[in-house]
């Protein structure tokens, strides 16, 4: 009876574990990488980079809205991600106003509601520069 009830629990925590893990897992992606680094710039000049990301979860994502700051121009994947999909964010970053060297943050807002926090699904990623005088 004793190995009945501790095999039962064992059981039980199993699949609670296993559903956890699943639920954790419905909704996520992987940066190829979360920060980029521009190296030198002159200031006035612009330059482009992207950010590649992969739908690691098992639910299809689509991305909302992208923002960063004023210097930073946008463009992503529309439409919807399925699982084991890519998507990118082109980044072009215009340094002409920019006085000092810098990191600059971008928030990445999903339509998929992330159910730990019951508010749509987010991630920032960030890109780094050091601006030098022409």
């Amino acid at each position: 009876m004793i190995k009945f009830l501790s095999i039962c629990l064992f059981c039980v925590f199993a699949l609670n574990s296993n559903a956890q893990v699943s639920e954790r897992k419905a909704l996520d992606l992987t940066f190829h990488q979360n920060t980029i680094e521009l190296g030198k710039i002159t200031r006035g000049d612009k330059k482009t980079t992207q950010f590649k990301f992969t739908n690691t979860g098992t639910e299809t994502l689509e991305i909302d809205l992208v923002s960063g700051c004023e210097c930073t121009t946008l463009d992503w994947t529309y439409g919807q991600i399925g699982p084991g999909e890519k998507g990118v964010i082109d980044v072009i970053f215009d340094s002409t106003e920019k006085e000092e060297s810098g990191d600059v943050e971008i928030d990445i807002i999903f339509k998929n509601i992330d159910p730990k926090v019951d508010a749509p699904l987010f991630r920032i990623v960030k890109y780094t520069f050091e601006l030098i005088e022409p």
